[in-house]
């Protein structure tokens, strides 16, 4: 089940990119410029509307479709870097460092 998971992950990442493949070239772009997540939530939204209409309207609406993906286009960041790091969470609870049930009933007994 998990390898069958990981082909229907991969094969719907491919079909979005794709699509979006599709739109750049339609929309004289380059497929690197159009945003993978925009375009699988616009390919979201018209998949009602791609499943109900005549085969005679689906061309205009692929060409629709296609328009929407090409205007979510992912900004030009020169010089981006972003470090990994941690940041370290304090909280003011202590840690559970005991069973939750023995630690429930210590805080009834008032032992917390």
């Amino acid at each position: 089940m998990v390898r069958k998971s990981l082909w229907a992950h991969l094969l719907g990442y491919n079909l979005v990119r794709k699509v979006a493949a599709q739109a750049a070239w339609e929309n004289n772009l380059m497929p690197r410029q159009i945003s993978f997540a925009a375009a699988m939530q616009t390919v979201e939204a018209f998949r009602w509307l791609l499943i109900a209409i005549a085969d005679g309207e689906r061309p205009d609406a692929c060409h629709a479709l296609f328009l929407a993906i090409a205007t979510h286009t992912v900004g030009d960041r020169p010089d981006r870097i972003e470090p990994r790091r941690l940041k370290r969470r304090y909280d003011r609870y202590r840690l559970l460092r005991m069973p939750r049930a023995q630690a429930r009933a210590a805080a009834a007994n008032g032992q917390q």
